[in-house]
């Protein structure tokens, strides 16, 4: 039994005429006529009888048609189901991310647009590191990461594209010296403590902020390490030492903490998307495209630097 038959069945039903019902569906009556016997020697029983005016339904038939609309109706649904899907406006996301894509505005508002507009999609978030999502990618816990340390033997299994970067400044206590300063030279930061990340963490980041220290004059003495930026904003507070941290930790206020920009420091914090090589998925690239769209109009830098110097008169 064809969908054609279906959609030949109903017209005659509700036509009760079979030249009209050829009429509505654009084709010719003997043919009409040759697929509704189909459709009753393959249900195995008449339909239609003939009448002076046209044709009735019998019991059969009468029975028959409101199964035949459900089966049309769940037949266009599910072909619009399929279309939407193609479309990446349906279905679910998997994301695992590290906790600085959480303070930049790229992620929160990528989030709420998916919730406004595309709120048949479901998405679920998983905070974790680097290491722990390439783990997830391998045992098919995540769909698509947001981190700023891509693992190095990550371009074997994953997809990488870099989606925005971010300056990286430095914490201050509010009382220390330099804290009236717009912008900061590195080299001030000679004979200070350091709060850092680990290495492990984020080598290529931690390499660039030590790379341009050394070509400032100073090794940074490192007194702390913490895994998270909003650990390490903590211990300046607490008057443990400096840290550097990417400009979209301003947005986590920490007390007696200012953030001021540096001169020489010119390294940022890469934030990429990743995915697995080879994979299709209509909804991660709907994601991702949305992704980089909010990227080009959030991230703008330089306001960004702007604000950071209204935070020094805080």
């Amino acid at each position: 039994m064809e969908l054609r038959h279906l959609r030949y069945f109903v017209a005659v039903a509700e036509e009760l005429h079979f030249g009209r019902a050829a009429a509505r569906l654009h084709i010719a009556q003997p043919p009409l006529s040759r697929q509704i016997r189909d459709l009753e020697r393959e249900v195995g029983t008449p339909l239609f009888e003939r009448v002076a005016r046209g044709v009735e339904l019998t019991a059969a038939g009468r029975a028959f048609l409101p199964e035949a609309r459900l089966t049309l109706a769940q037949a266009a649904r599910a072909q619009r189901t399929a279309e939407r899907a193609a479309r990446g406006e349906i279905g679910r996301l998997r994301v695992g991310f590290v906790e600085a894509a959480a303070y930049a505005r790229v992620l929160p508002e990528v989030l709420g647009f998916f919730r406004m507009h595309l709120p048949n999609i479901g998405i679920s978030l998983f905070e974790m590191d680097a290491h722990a999502q390439a783990d997830a990618f391998r045992d098919g816990r995540i769909d698509l990461g947001l981190l700023h340390s891509v693992p190095a033997d990550a371009d074997r299994l994953l997809h990488v594209e870099l989606v925005y970067t971010d300056p990286m400044i430095a914490a201050v206590p509010g009382t220390h010296r330099v804290a009236s300063q717009t912008r900061v030279a590195l080299g001030a930061f000679a004979a200070e403590s350091f709060v850092f990340f680990p290495r492990t963490d984020a080598p290529r980041l931690y390499d660039d902020i030590i790379a341009s220290c050394r070509a400032a004059g100073f090794n940074p003495r490192v007194v702390q390490e913490a895994t998270a930026w909003h650990t390490l904003a903590s211990l300046v507070g607490a008057g443990v030492g400096l840290a550097f941290v990417p400009m979209s930790l301003t947005s986590f206020q920490i007390p007696g903490v200012v953030y001021r920009s540096v001169r020489a420091l010119s390294v940022g914090m890469e934030m990429s998307a990743v995915w697995r090589r080879g994979d299709k998925s209509p909804v991660r690239e709907r994601f991702v495209t949305t992704l980089r769209a909010v990227a080009r109009t959030q991230v703008d830098q330089p306001e960004q630097h702007r604000a950071a110097s209204r935070r020094t008169r805080q």
